[in-house]
């Protein structure tokens, strides 16, 4: 290598170090930014070329062959995985925690309070069924009990329509993520055609894949020029710069679907738009419809026995109690109310058992006794009480296992993250370090190439001589 190599030396030596110093630079900046991942410059020696030389060349410098951005590929495809399945069991808590706030139990103004008033009462009247105070009771606190029954049929359903709302409104969030990733998508092949890359556009590809994974759970296919392939319930969602977007749909037996751009539904299985979907489509409806078959099974109990008995006159017979519900009309929850015979005047409740025995009070008696009869014909062989207490603690119990779930993958959640932030994170002390590095490596350089310039000016001036 002539004395003039010895320059070039220098020279790459000073670029390396100090692009290794931008490098940490930009490391320091962005210590705080999330989402992002550090960068590291690699370094390489330069190799002489293969020619017959008899000098003893020491190679032509340093170069930096790659700026990495450093990150682990396994820990990052957990976090997404684990958010997506995080997110569906806290929105199925969420769910259950709204349901649990619409029945109100074990508070006093729960459908048990009131269903257990309904029967004290009959109770009440069987032992003095003459009185018209009791009956006047027992007739506010029917009117207590279905008023109620059908306020909380209807916060279920409205909680329904929020959830539905809340789907579609995700649904168009996860288009509008996958949007932006297949613009990072064609950013970055732009970027890889001209032989570049910008780990900057990457970290930003990440955090919206990781954005989308929290709502819809995803299979993500890295390709070999930095950009990403997107599925989602076996359904390609993006690709290159192409989107496939989602739809909303409801009715039909399947109740509230997602569907593809080609109309076909979507099997989703974690993040927060399954969770909706279940709550929609079977959660508050199994709530809906076991209430239901309760308030059937009060109705058709309670009228039975009612139109065998006797009102107040000792004549009157075959009055309903309640009005008979309508089978294919509207939810038995809605239509439950205390029939006209009654409401017009409580002397048509009918407690005797007996012709001319207004004094008698069985009937009453067997209708107070309907709380813990058990039937195999109905709710699923449970008295009235035991079916409204299983449904409650079902419903507690669903309550506290996402909870569980949830709470079992935000740990998992937390640890994956300080594990990859332990590979991706910037620590501060150790980009210091290599800052000082640099820095005395970069006055290194530039004091060597202060001696080969004096070597330089001692050579012309002696060959000047």
């Amino acid at each position: 290598m002539s004395i003039f190599g010895s320059f070039e030396i220098g020279r790459k030596a000073l670029r390396a170090q100090h692009k290794g110093m931008e490098v940490s630079g930009q490391n320091v900046a962005n210590a705080n930014t999330p989402g992002y991942s550090r960068q590291r410059a690699d370094m390489e020696a330069v190799v002489s070329p293969m020619v017959s030389n008899p000098s003893m060349a020491p190679g032509q410098g340093v170069i930096i062959t790659d700026v990495v951005r450093v990150r682990s590929d396994f820990y990052h495809s957990q976090l997404v995985n684990t958010s997506s399945n995080k997110e569906y069991w806290d929105t199925r808590y969420e769910t259950y925690l709204g349901a649990e706030a619409i029945f109100m139990e074990p508070e006093d103004f729960g459908i048990s309070k009131y269903l257990g008033d309904f029967f004290d009462t009959w109770q009440e009247l069987s032992a003095s069924p003459e009185e018209s105070a009791v009956r006047a009771g027992l007739r506010e606190t029917a009117i207590s009990l279905t008023r109620t029954v059908g306020d909380v049929y209807q916060r279920l359903d409205d909680q329904r329509l929020d959830l539905v709302n809340e789907v579609k409104m995700h649904v168009n969030e996860a288009n509008r993520i996958a949007e932006t990733i297949a613009e990072l998508n064609d950013k970055i092949r732009y970027v890889s055609t001209m032989q570049q890359k910008s780990n900057e556009l990457l970290d930003q590809l990440d955090m919206a894949v990781e954005d989308l994974a929290r709502l819809i759970d995803i299979r993500v296919h890295d390709k070999s020029n930095g950009t990403v392939e997107i599925f989602s319930g076996g359904r390609l969602l993006v690709q290159e710069e192409r989107t496939f977007p989602l739809s909303v749909e409801a009715g039909g037996s399947d109740g509230l679907q997602v569907l593809s751009s080609r109309g076909l539904p979507v099997q989703l299985s974690g993040g927060r738009v399954p969770g909706l979907l279940d709550a929609v489509n079977k959660d508050l409806p199994g709530l809906q419809n076991d209430i239901n078959r309760i308030v059937t099974a009060l109705v058709e109990d309670v009228n039975e026995i009612h139109r065998k008995g006797f009102a107040l006159d000792s004549d009157t017979t075959g009055l309903d109690f309640f009005t008979p519900l309508e089978a294919g009309g509207q939810a038995a929850a809605l239509s439950f109310q205390v029939s006209e015979s009654v409401l017009a005047n409580t002397a048509n409740i009918a407690a005797s058992g007996e012709k001319f025995a207004p004094g008698d009070g069985d009937k009453s008696l067997e209708i107070a006794r309907l709380r813990d009869v058990r039937s195999a014909d109905r709710l699923d062989g449970s008295s009235i009480a035991e079916y409204y207490r299983a449904m409650i603690t079902s419903m507690g119990v669903e309550a506290q296992d996402s909870e569980r779930m949830a709470g079992a993958f935000e740990k998992t959640l937390n640890q994956l993250k300080e594990m990859h932030e332990s590979v991706a994170g910037v620590n501060i002390d150790e980009e210091m370090l290599n800052m000082v590095q640099y820095q005395q490596s970069w006055q290194a350089a530039a004091r060597y190439l202060s001696y080969v310039d004096q070597m330089l000016t001692v050579l012309f001036t002696e060959l000047g001589r």
